[in-house]
């Protein structure tokens, strides 16, 4: 059955072992996405089920290994964005692993109603958390602090502070990972794993800190884009990213799916995806379809994965970033294996057009 799907790990500052790991996380979720659109699933079940694997892996800044807040907190957000259901998303979800479940059964609670009660697109904290875990035991809350989230917001607080705070006590990183009410206590780390050494640069947090995101169009057509954060490290409590935004994180048109990733404030107020979305398909250059959202010279830092449907089952698969490196994957049913690369600052714009 002809499809494709695209997924993207995030942006960051990350070291060639890192990005050889994403590497093959990457490559995973697209073989098993693709399997599952060759089997006749829609492109929001395959969707949805790739974001789950990005959730659970420790390497991205989804679910598991989400960047915890100024409060000690962890907060996660997803989307999908739909031809099929529109757009559905939840935010500000405590220590939820995979808050794409919660978005999922709201979109299905819209496609299936068949009261006058109009079903929300959007639930932020507890209640979302409260309504949907009666549903479905996957949605729960539980720790999902990791060793390299803890020294991630460990190093942003030295680096949005000035310094680390005086005397703090010294505790083992595992116990603050097996221990949820750790994090909120004044914790530091062995010597063996502590954040940063003497002669260490000061500069801000390294690593992937930014949106993970797929993109699926199913042998109808149909396309969806399901987008998951943790959310800026160092946040603050109660912040929304553009998974929660209609137009910033994630949007569909008839024929093309984006996926953006990035800082979440400067894509919220430029909409990024929708505003690109319009202007791809007349682009030659994916870099004019970006530019379009900038006055000149502005700083930029973002970036976006889009798969535009073309005549005769052909799709083009566009990137571009202005950041350090990001990790993009896609795979269509014409493909033998995932395409998988590391898309670098000194070549930030990729664009490949193959067969569904």
């Amino acid at each position: 059955m002809p499809h494709i799907v695209a997924v993207h790990t995030g942006a960051g500052n990350c070291s060639h072992e890192t990005n050889k790991l994403l590497k093959i996380l990457c490559k995973s979720v697209c073989s098993e996405v693709s399997a599952l659109l060759a089997g006749g699933r829609s492109a929001t079940d395959a969707a949805v089920a790739g974001s789950l694997l990005l959730e659970d892996s420790p390497l991205t800044n989804a679910g598991l290994g989400s960047s915890i807040t100024d409060d000690k907190k962890t907060r996660t957000e997803a989307s999908i964005c739909s031809t099929v259901s529109g757009f559905h998303c939840a935010g500000d979800l405590e220590n939820v692993r995979h808050p794409i479940k919660i978005v999922e059964m709201m979109a299905r609670d819209t496609l299936e109603n068949t009261s006058q009660y109009i079903p929300p697109r959007i639930m932020v904290g507890q209640s979302a958390i409260d309504r949907y875990s009666q549903k479905d035991a996957v949605i729960c809350q539980t720790n999902i602090c990791t060793k390299r989230s803890i020294k991630m917001f460990y190093k942003a607080e030295k680096y949005f502070n000035g310094k680390l705070p005086a005397k703090r006590r010294k505790v083992d990183p595992e116990v603050a990972i097996k221990d949820p009410d750790e994090i909120k206590k004044e914790v530091s780390f062995s010597e063996s794993s502590k954040i940063a050494s003497n002669h260490e640069k000061e500069e801000g947090p390294d690593g992937v800190e930014d949106t993970v995101g797929v993109v699926c169009i199913d042998s109808t057509g149909d396309i969806t884009c399901a987008t998951s954060s943790g959310g800026s490290v160092y946040k603050y409590s109660g912040r929304l990213g553009q998974c929660c935004t209609h137009g910033a994180g994630s949007y569909t048109t008839p024929s093309l799916g984006i996926v953006t990733t990035g800082n979440g404030e400067q894509i919220i107020n430029k909409l990024i995806a929708v505003t690109v979305a319009h202007k791809l398909p007349h682009c030659a250059d994916p870099r004019a379809a970006l530019d379009a959202c900038f006055q000149h010279k502005e700083s930029r830092m973002c970036g976006f994965v889009a798969v535009e449907k073309g005549e005769e089952g052909v799709a083009t698969v566009h990137v571009q970033h202005t950041l350090t490196n990001m990790v993009v994957g896609f795979m269509s049913a014409q493909m033998e294996a995932p395409v998988v690369r590391v898309v670098t600052s000194e070549a930030p714009v990729f664009i490949e057009t193959v067969r569904m």
